[in-house]
Order: structure tokens, then sequence, then C-alpha cells
């Protein structure tokens, strides 16, 4: 869980954090790529994620990831809630409607997968249906 690694924490690479009790939190080869790929393509790209939200949003920062998310969520709520909070959010922002068919959501927890697909939205998962960034990058292009 991301709240165990608070600061103080240092970059030990790009993509790698530390704390000074030994936690580490470290991104899956890819990830930044995959982001900078669909904000190219004008994608709304945001987090759905069961995490304490200081925690999480002073590694998100840290990493130099925040930049690109749309309305992150982060608590303890379902993902689909989430997802819709998400949706709301840039609806009012941008004016934009967004139906639950456009959603692509990538977990790797199928807990977090089935609700998702129910609610509507292109949901896989990660090391099942998808094995790295990479591909799922080439996925999507």
């Amino acid at each position: 869980l991301c709240s165990l690694v608070r600061p103080p924490f240092r970059l030990t690479t790009p993509d790698r954090l530390e704390n000074d009790k030994g936690y580490w939190v470290e991104l899956k080869p890819g990830v930044r790529e995959l982001f900078k790929f669909l904000k190219s393509k004008k994608c709304y790209v945001s987090l759905a994620s069961r995490n304490d939200v200081g925690p999480t949003m002073d590694l998100l920062e840290a990493l130099k990831l925040a930049e690109y998310l749309d309305f992150p969520q982060l608590g303890w709520r379902p993902k689909e809630e989430s997802i819709r909070r998400i949706i709301k959010d840039i609806h009012k922002r941008d004016k934009v409607t967004i139906k639950p068919e456009e959603v692509f959501f990538l977990d790797d927890w199928p807990e977090n997968v089935v609700p998702v697909r129910n609610w509507g939205a292109t949901a896989l998962l990660y090391g099942q249906d998808v094995e790295s960034y990479k591909e799922l990058m080439d996925m999507l292009k």
C-alpha cells in the first residue's frame, strides 16, 4: 500500500522511491511512457486507487506522474464509483460526456476488474489480459 511509503523519501531511480524505513515503490516498466503516449493522443488519464489520498499523491508527485492525471480518485470506495466520479468531474470541467463503454480500465485485481466490466467499461486484468505496459500501448495504437 502507498501508505507505507511516506516522506521523507528519495528517488533511487526515476521510477523508484524509497523511504528511510526501507519501504519502496517502483513503477512497472513502461508506465510513464504509456501516460505520455495517452496524453499525446489527447486521452483523459486518471487513477482509481484504493489508497489513502495524502501518501498516494505524495508518491505520484515525487514520481512526476500527477501531472498526467485528470481528477484522480483515491480512497476506499468501489472502482466503478471512482470512475463515475472521474467522468462527472471531466463533464463538469470540459463539458464532455463519456459513456461507460468509452472507458478503458486496467487493474491488477480481478475483484476490481469484474464489477467495472459489468458496469460497461472495457476492463483488463494486468498480468492476465495484458502482460506489460508496452503490450498495452501497442494495443491502443
